[in-house]
């Protein structure tokens, strides 16, 4: 159960993404509880049945065990801090870039605007760029007035992106998801090293003299 929760999501894997690391250590510290379940299981088991030496062999399996994934759990503490890093840094650069888009095809629209000297040549011009084409109305008003409508509307347009300079970053779910992950990984560490913990063996008893 543990496997299918949390690894199989996340298949195929992608190192070098910022933003899977992220699912990584989210899916594995959220998902970590079944896997400490199943341990605690077997211990209560073998605690119950202490003459059978399957439940033994395998109590002292996962006491093994528990050491190394103990380990990998305290590995997530500096694996989310580089993958929040890295996946802050990536979509800053995203956010940048369509700005950078945007105020580029906005020039263009105002280039287009201001060098068309009659309705049908702006209308040619905008076809050029891609852009939306003018509308019946667009067109039968006056080439001043229309050029002055245009141009209101890419200034508000320019405006609107002044305004949201910068990256918009959802630095609240990054900021969740680590606050989970640094509170989840050292309590199943914790949970794993007490499972790794060699148990007490049970006082011997003197033998009984005839």
């Amino acid at each position: 159960m543990f496997v299918l929760a949390a690894a199989l999501p996340l298949l195929p894997a992608k190192l070098a993404d910022p933003f899977w690391l992220l699912a990584f250590t989210g899916a594995f510290c959220t998902n970590g509880f079944l896997a400490l379940l199943a341990v605690l299981l077997l211990h209560v088991a073998a605690a119950l049945e202490p003459q059978s030496v399957w439940h033994q062999a395998r109590r002292l399996l996962v006491r093994r065990c528990s050491r190394l994934v103990m380990v990998g759990f305290l590995l997530l503490l500096p694996l989310q801090g580089f993958a929040a890093w890295r996946g802050l840094d990536a979509a800053q650069s995203l956010a940048y870039r369509a700005g950078r888009v945007q105020q580029a095809r906005l020039a263009q629209f105002r280039q287009a605007v201001e060098r068309s000297a009659t309705n049908a040549e702006l209308q040619n011009q905008l076809a050029a760029i891609q852009a939306p084409p003018l509308s019946a109305a667009d067109q039968r008003q006056g080439l001043s007035a229309l050029k002055a409508d245009l141009l209101s509307q890419i200034k508000a347009q320019e405006t609107i992106l002044l305004k949201q300079a910068g990256p918009q970053v959802p630095t609240d779910v990054l900021i969740k998801d680590s606050l989970r992950v640094l509170l989840l990984a050292p309590l199943l560490a914790m949970s794993f090293a007490v499972s790794a913990r060699r148990s007490t063996p049970p006082p011997l008893q003197a033998p009984v003299l005839p």
